[in-house]
């Protein structure tokens, strides 16, 4: 059948659908100039949710380059995105490595605390660099945003596209 894939085709048909996935989200920041909704962080959450427990070489070294592209999409210094992205790819791994991969609400704590270490380590640099204190509410919007699509986002790939990172 037409829908039918062997395994090996798998593969290259999940990791082409998790990159688009991931540069579809990257270039919504071209079309976003609102501060309260950040397409990066709502990639940083699919990155985070990408399945998969021992990943290709290649898949990191995609992430980082998704990142170095983000950055000079949204004008960011180059590495923020990558940092970002890798980070969460961290996170990934190490729940997948405990084995709290199926429970949903676990990651969930774990992503939440990822994103707060992200907005305390954003505004320290902030604080420091420029000797200034930033509005926090404003600044928490889009960390809770990213929250909110957590559940969905995780029905999507879930349930529907099924997707996972290819292994070694």
């Amino acid at each position: 059948m037409i829908f039918d894939r062997d395994k090996k085709n798998n593969f290259f048909y999940n990791d082409f659908i998790i990159n688009v996935i991931i540069f579809i989200s990257i270039s919504l920041n071209l079309f976003s100039s609102n501060s309260i909704f950040d397409f990066t962080l709502l990639t940083c959450v699919i990155i985070f949710l990408s399945k998969g427990s021992r990943m290709n070489w290649k898949y990191p070294l995609y992430i980082f380059f998704w990142g170095i592209y983000s950055d000079l999409i949204i004008s960011y210094p180059i590495g923020y995105s990558s940092t970002l992205f890798l980070l969460f790819l961290l996170m990934n791994q190490l729940s997948n490595f405990y084995g709290i991969f199926f429970l949903d609400i676990v990651r969930f704590f774990i992503l939440f605390i990822s994103l707060i270490f992200v907005f305390i380590f954003e505004y320290l640099a902030v604080y420091y660099q420029f000797s200034t204190n930033i509005f926090t509410p404003l600044n928490l919007l889009p960390l809770l945003i990213a929250l909110i699509f957590y559940f969905p986002l995780n029905y999507l790939l879930k349930n529907n596209l099924k997707l996972y990172v290819s292994k070694e």
